[in-house]
């Protein structure tokens, strides 16, 4: 079982990654878009086809949606934007950066359950090992319980829920 110190830090590397993804994703479209705007104002029908307006701080799932959109749209409309430097390499580049975008939440979703579940492990051992001190604890109790009281009092696991032990 890994220590959860160490499940941490590979989920923190995992966040990275996805960061850079993210950054990576986000300049492909602004760059994309950066192309359609030559032609289209950003507030025309034809600039919104695209499905993008404003990228930045925007949900997973939307960023996922808009890098979709703008890809599914380009290869469409890509003969009317070639003259303005719009290429199908840079819709490439934005279908791969969407892909490894998707890799990365899943991979961040795979580090987090690793992680909870090494918790669950982790819980469900300890409460064996409590079980087990609980029979020892009340086998000692037993024990002693006959001989001197004392000494049982020792072997109580709740102190709050066992009697205070008889003054000697």
């Amino acid at each position: 079982m890994e220590p959860d110190t160490v499940l941490m830090q590979e989920g923190a590397a995992v966040t990275e990654e996805k960061d850079a993804i993210v950054k990576a994703l986000e300049t492909s479209i602004q760059q994309v878009m950066g192309v359609i705007s030559l032609k289209d104002d950003a507030r025309s029908a034809r600039y919104k086809r695209f499905g993008v307006a404003d990228i930045t701080g925007v949900s997973e799932p939307k960023l996922h949606l808009a890098a979709t959109m703008l890809v599914k749209q380009g290869r469409k409309y890509l003969d009317e934007y070639k003259t303005e430097g719009l290429t199908a390499a840079m819709l490439d580049e934005v279908a791969r950066n969407n892909e490894e975008f998707v890799e990365g939440l899943t991979e961040r979703k795979e580090a987090e359950n690793t992680r909870s579940g090494a918790t669950r492990a982790r819980l469900l051992f300890a409460n064996g090992l409590y079980r087990q001190l609980v029979q020892l604890c009340a086998a000692g109790d037993s024990l002693w319980k006959l001989t001197d009281a004392t000494k049982a009092h020792e072997y109580v696991v709740d102190a709050a829920a066992a009697p205070a032990a008889p003054a000697a």
